[in-house]
């Protein structure tokens, strides 16, 4: 069995080039030959026998060509969308995505054998827009780090922590916004426990966003908000372990994968209900809760009300439910199963292609 990942560009502030990378780097285990190409120009002109496309990513012409290379060479094409086909997704920059999406996107991703999903919140996105072949719902996974107590020395007390690209899609602004009424909360009350955190946005600025939300800080004469900018490898993983907590909020997530490196170093969770991340709040991990300021806010405040005992053993409760299910062997074995079922032949989707529904309920800019 052979795989190539087909993407147009691996940065490293990107779920999507994480997945990648070490989906590729753990298939070797299961007997799956991989590689990683970001030209379709790359691809073979003589592809050998059971071999399956993945392509990770839409809407570059780039990707329609590696379906076409595809196509001419008799493979199967397995497909992750990563979480462009949600709807907040769509909506955003709608007027760029509806020529491409007419002109090849839809049936580009009908000619797809399976198309991947990596929660259950994504297969309802997929199967809103009409698709009929097979979804395999298979999550992202994690390195579980050593967990260990390490004092960490901090001008502003406890740390509650958002990992990400900083964007507008991040719904930061609701996040600091909640951030700075519990902490007001807390000052009204004279809990100076309390008042003793500070936010930290790790993450690289995205069409000047970090700009407004500095603005947004001080219009609410919020200084506990600090702007890290973007940590990778040993120096992101020093942020989650000198943290407390770490916040994902969003307006749209396929699936977050900051909540399992936060759960696998042991930290509890705040998220919203705008993730698919309700088994947080099943296993004891931390919050999910609406994506809005006040409900953000309590659960930011009862976060902050705890001792650390009590932190701790929240934490432990993603820690373990890591262990089970979020780990990167776990999902390679889970996608070696997905490409050898593709290479087998599967069911095609041949319905008719859906253009007025698909323009109006999905691309269609909100009234």
């Amino acid at each position: 069995m052979r795989v190539f990942h087909f993407t147009h560009e691996l940065p490293q502030a990107s779920g999507v080039a994480t997945f990648v990378r070490e989906l590729d780097a753990a298939l070797g285990d299961e007997g799956v030959e991989s590689r990683i190409v970001l030209d379709p120009r790359e691809l073979p002109d003589a592809p050998e026998a059971e071999t399956v496309l993945h392509i990770h990513g839409m809407w570059k012409p780039v990707y329609h060509q590696a379906v076409k290379w595809a196509k001419a060479k008799g493979i199967k094409i397995v497909w992750s969308a990563h979480g462009m086909l949600a709807p907040w997704s769509l909506r955003h920059k709608w007027w760029k995505k509806l020529p491409v999406w007419l002109a090849y996107q839809w049936r580009d991703l009908k000619s797809a054998e399976i198309l991947h999903a990596t929660s259950g919140k994504e297969v309802g996105w997929i199967r809103r827009l009409g698709f009929r072949q097979q979804i395999a719902e298979v999550s992202l996974g994690t390195h579980l780090p050593e967990v260990k107590e390490v004092k960490v020395e901090r001008q502003n007390g406890k740390v509650l922590l958002f990992v990400g690209r900083v964007y507008p899609v991040k719904a930061i602004d609701r996040l600091i916004a909640a951030f700075a009424s519990a902490t007001d909360e807390a000052k009204s009350k004279g809990e100076g426990e309390r008042e003793n955190w500070q936010l930290r946005i790790v993450g690289p600025d995205q069409a000047g966003h970090r700009a407004e939300l500095m603005r947004l800080c001080e219009s609410l004469s919020l200084t506990q908000v600090v702007f890290v900018g973007p940590k990778y490898g040993a120096e992101l993983a020093a942020e989650y372990v000198g943290c407390d907590a770490l916040a994902l909020v969003s307006h749209t997530e396929n699936f977050g994968a900051t909540v399992v490196d936060a759960m696998a170093h042991g930290k509890p969770v705040v998220t919203s209900t705008n993730t698919p991340w309700q088994e947080v709040a099943d296993c004891g991990a931390g919050w999910w809760v609406d994506n809005d300021p006040a409900s953000l806010a309590q659960a930011i405040y009862e976060l902050m009300a705890m001792d650390n005992a009590r932190r701790t053993e929240i934490g432990a409760n993603g820690r373990k439910l890591v262990e089970a299910k979020y780990t990167w062997a776990a999902v390679a074995q889970q996608m070696s199963e997905v490409y050898r079922r593709a290479s087998g032949g599967g069911a095609p989707d041949t319905s008719p292609d859906p253009y007025a529904t698909v323009v109006v309920t999905a691309l269609a800019p909100r009234q």
